[in-house]
């Protein structure tokens, strides 16, 4: 995987996309959460703690982690409909 091939949503470049900051395997994570790593086969998600090393992809790889942003809502709000409408 190289870092120069993906945009924020690792489908590659779109119309000149830009990329989102990469952390390579050994690296210090600087901030607890939760990183993914893909190669053409699969991905990796991890939950990494702040001061952790990067670890190799699950094929023994070097590779690059990127952050996953947190969802926006944590839960959601049921629909409510009227009896006998749906």
């Amino acid at each position: 995987m190289n870092f120069q091939d993906l945009t924020a949503d690792g489908s590659g470049f779109k119309n000149g996309g830009t990329t989102t900051t990469g952390f390579a395997t050994g690296s210090t994570c600087t901030s607890s959460g939760t990183y993914k790593a893909a190669s053409k086969y699969m991905e990796n998600i991890i939950c990494m703690a702040a001061g952790d090393p990067f670890p190799p992809f699950s094929d023994g790889r070097k590779t690059t982690w990127y952050a996953l942003t947190p969802s926006a809502k944590a839960s959601f709000d049921s629909v409510k409909v009227v009896a006998g409408t749906v």
